[in-house]
């Protein structure tokens, strides 16, 4: 669909549609922060490895985890131009 992911030190993950410049989903936040993600070659899952990457210094963190989840192709699939109605 030309959608592409993106992960950061806040834990979330963000499902863009680059044409149109608009976030279409944000997945539930992750334990720490998200260290690297990758859609499988068929775009049915997505891999997202939680890790504390040290953004605050030394402190107590959660354990590093891969998360692998299913892909729904609402989370991902641009959503319609509208465009607006001409008056005539």
């Amino acid at each position: 669909y030309g959608t592409f992911a993106t992960g950061g030190c806040d834990g979330y993950v963000n499902v863009w549609d680059g044409n149109n410049k608009k976030r279409l989903y944000q997945y539930p936040k992750y334990p720490s922060s998200v260290a690297a993600l990758s859609f499988s070659r068929d775009g049915r899952l997505l891999a997202v490895a939680s890790s504390y990457t040290f953004e605050e210094g030394e402190k107590p963190h959660e354990p590093d985890a891969i998360f692998v989840r299913s892909v729904n192709e609402v989370e991902v699939k641009p959503k319609p131009k509208v465009l607006p109605n001409p008056t005539t």
